[in-house]
């Protein structure tokens, strides 16, 4: 499962970067399903087929965009798919060439970042490189660009020649299930490669791909200790050991990367942390809390919610759960309900963080910044270091207008937040800011200031300008996004949110509908998939 969801990202990241050359080049074909069979019986954690889906693109084109082939950007677009579809095919070095002339085409510095990530997760460091000097305001992206460079780049230096050989391999791990042809050529290579840290990681994704998860284990070792500190390998790992079932030393290596705060990885972590706390957890209530708690991390809220209630039914007095239910309501703006089950949990357990920083929450949202002050107290004595805490404490210090000292010294702490921290910034957003959108889109503007990739962050900004109206700046940050999701599902969702909000009710039925094929655990899209279908007379 791990090695599905590492693959998934890495080819949903070719198609959302060719989404994102379409719609520049025709900002209405962003918000029309360009492909539906072949992507449509795709699920989100299934073997993706590059080609089958770089074809389903093809066949589907509309005809606006083929009629306006002279447009520099649609034919870039045409280009990127048809040069993909040859790196799927092991056509390494053909593409190599051809993703080198296409970088010259390409001029807006957000596609530049996306693409040279794309490069990085394939072995084409000299063309991710080429992207990052391409790109004009690098002052703007410059801890993203220095953590992608520590997160991909090898120690050993590959000459051209090398990336491509390793590429055409892992072309054939990926995409044409050749795993064990591919052990077998590394092997023979071995004398020639014993000192290349990322031979020994491509060996370890052969040796994964056909399950051979020791030797896996064995090779993705020998790479980190030849490279040090390249993140990719270490994060790998995790996935390897998981595979294992060595759930303990997963959760070292996790809460090892966490101290690293990589911008790239950071909701990844706390995402992989969950899963592997919820494996290695013997209490029941225990593991379904954090199972839960994953749910809410990936954003996946109403289905959090739902898992929670189903979970209470049986397990009524579960303060735990009570919270994450309570988070989730809050995450969907339904204050009150939230309000609620807050106060129920407190009830319970009155020294539960989460539910302390929550009861402060609402109190903020009610702008009762005297008692909001004195929970997040309480709850920044028990963690000093939760910068989620740091932030909400320091706005409601500043609403409250007293201990200008404390002010100033949670400011000072603000000035040096750590950057894979950002997620605290996205974390007030769906909190505190529920009710003032203002402060929302501040939050979340500051998230994606440390990290423009951040896809949650970016949903939630969408939201918020579809919310008032805004829908030119809606429709433009959902360019953005095609150009940054990893998970294509998501960019559907709000081009299904785009189409609700201007009445276009069957196009929005198609997307949901489309999101759901790629993932159908996305509640939200369910329910409101459900809410339009009968409001449309359209069949499920």
């Amino acid at each position: 499962m791990s090695l599905k969801r590492t693959k998934n990202k890495i080819i949903l990241s070719f198609v959302m970067f060719s989404f994102a050359l379409n719609c520049f080049a025709n900002e209405d074909s962003l918000l029309m399903p360009s492909f539906k069979s072949k992507v449509q019986n795709t699920k989100q954690n299934s073997y993706f087929n590059l080609a089958n889906i770089v074809e389903g693109i093809l066949n589907n084109e509309q005809k606006p965009v083929e009629e306006n082939s002279a447009d520099k950007k649609s034919q870039t677009r045409k280009e990127f798919i048809q040069i993909t579809s040859k790196f799927n095919q092991g056509n390494a070095s053909v593409a190599y060439d051809e993703y080198e002339k296409l970088i010259d085409n390409i001029e807006e510095d957000n596609a530049l970042l996306a693409i040279s990530k794309v490069f990085y997760e394939i072995g084409f460091f000299s063309l991710g490189a080429k992207s990052v000097n391409k790109i004009v305001y690098k002052n703007q992206f410059f801890n993203i660009i220095s953590d992608l460079e520590k997160s991909y780049l090898p120690k050993t230096a590959l000459t051209k020649e090398e990336e491509i050989y390793f590429a055409k391999l892992y072309s054939s791990i990926y995409f044409d299930n050749s795993a064990s042809e591919t052990i077998n050529e590394l092997i023979s290579k071995k004398s020639q490669y014993q000192k290349n840290d990322f031979y020994h990681f491509m060996l370890s994704r052969a040796y994964f791909g056909e399950k051979k998860y020791s030797d896996a284990l064995t090779s993705v070792n020998k790479a980190i200790s030849l490279a040090g500190n390249c993140i990719q390998y270490q994060i790998y790992k995790i996935d390897v050991l998981t595979a294992l079932k060595k759930y303990s030393d997963a959760l070292k290596v996790v809460e090892k990367l966490e101290k690293t705060q990589n911008i790239n990885f950071a909701q990844d972590l706390k995402i992989k942390k969950e899963a592997i706390l919820a494996q290695i957890t013997k209490n029941d209530s225990q593991r379904k809390y954090h199972t839960v708690k994953k749910e809410f991390l990936e954003g996946n809220f109403e289905k959090a919610k739902k898992d929670c209630q189903n979970i209470l039914n049986f397990d009524k007095d579960n303060s735990q759960i009570i919270t994450m239910y309570a988070k989730s309501e809050l995450a969907l703006n339904n204050v009150e309900r939230a309000n609620s089950y807050f106060v129920n949990s407190y009830k319970i357990d009155k020294n539960n963080l989460e539910t302390i920083v929550g009861i402060g929450d609402i109190k903020f949202i009610h702008k009762d910044y005297k008692n909001a002050v004195k929970m997040y107290k309480k709850a920044y004595n028990q963690d000093k270091n939760n910068y989620e805490i740091i932030i909400k404490l320091f706005n409601a210090q500043k609403e409250y207008a007293k201990y200008p000292k404390e002010i100033k010294r949670l400011e000072q702490k603000l000035d040096t937040i750590p950057q894979g921290e950002y997620l605290a910034y996205y974390m007030s957003a769906i909190s505190i800011a529920q009710k003032n959108d203002v402060l929302k889109e501040d939050f979340l503007k500051k998230a994606l200031l440390i990290n423009p990739n951040h896809e949650n962050s970016l949903g939630g900004l969408v939201e918020l300008y579809l919310k008032n109206n805004n829908f030119e700046l809606a429709k433009s940050l959902i360019s953005d996004t095609s150009l940054t999701l990893e998970k294509n599902y998501y960019y559907y969702y709000l081009c299904g949110l785009y189409n609700q909000s201007i009445n276009k009710r069957r196009e929005a039925i198609r997307f949901y509908k489309t999101s759901l094929n790629l993932n159908p655990s996305f509640e939200i899209a369910n329910i409101k998939l459900l809410k339009l279908i009968p409001e449309t007379d359209e069949e499920i």
